[in-house]
């Protein structure tokens, strides 16, 4: 009896599944609606790709935004104030100036107050830049800033710098930027 029994139990188990895994021709299986989509493997894991990104660099050597720098040199054998100029804005153009650097040096007891970038155009600075001074000379200071300052058309950008006491005799600057060619 016992193996009746047992017998009785594997047929009422089999039974529900025989009957779902019996299809009706044209109707999909009752357990397709709850059946869940499978993914794939390779969709699972992201894919390592080894196409270099596109670096950020800046456009240096095109016609509308040609390179400048240009440096300059003057003696002042006065006390007070000495300056140089630039070259003159071409017409159609601005000039930006993204980095100026001076190296001045003041003979004694002269004291290096400021350095300026300003157009004689209207002779007001643009801009003092900060100033440091040499451990091994006092008489000597520098000036190495970034800077943007623009500059239009027909304007003569000059190094201006001012000292007390005593006379400036060596002022060499650098300016260096982009001349952009306008519309």
């Amino acid at each position: 009896m016992p193996s009746r029994i047992v017998a009785l139990a594997a047929a009422a188990l089999v039974l529900p599944f025989a009957a779902a895994a019996q299809v009706t021709p044209g109707f999909p299986p009752v357990n397709a609606a709850v059946a869940k989509p499978r993914i794939a493997a390779a969709a699972a894991v992201p894919q390592l790709t080894t196409t270099p990104k596109a670096a950020q660099v800046q456009v240096v050597d095109d016609d509308a935004h040609a390179p400048y720098q240009e440096g300059g040199y003057t003696d002042c054998t006065y006390a007070g104030a000495c300056s140089f100029t630039f070259s003159t804005v071409p017409a159609g153009h601005r000039r930006v100036i993204e980095h100026f650097s001076c190296s001045v040096y003041v003979g004694a007891p002269g004291v290096l107050r400021y350095v300026s970038l300003l157009a004689t155009t209207f002779a007001l600075p643009r801009d003092f830049f900060p100033l440091t001074r040499s451990p091994a000379d006092a008489a000597q200071w520098f000036v190495n800033s970034p800077s943007l300052l623009r500059f239009e058309a027909g304007e003569v950008p000059a190094a201006y710098a001012y000292a007390d006491a005593g006379p400036i005799q060596e002022l060499f600057c650098t300016a260096s930027g982009r001349d952009i060619t306008l519309p």
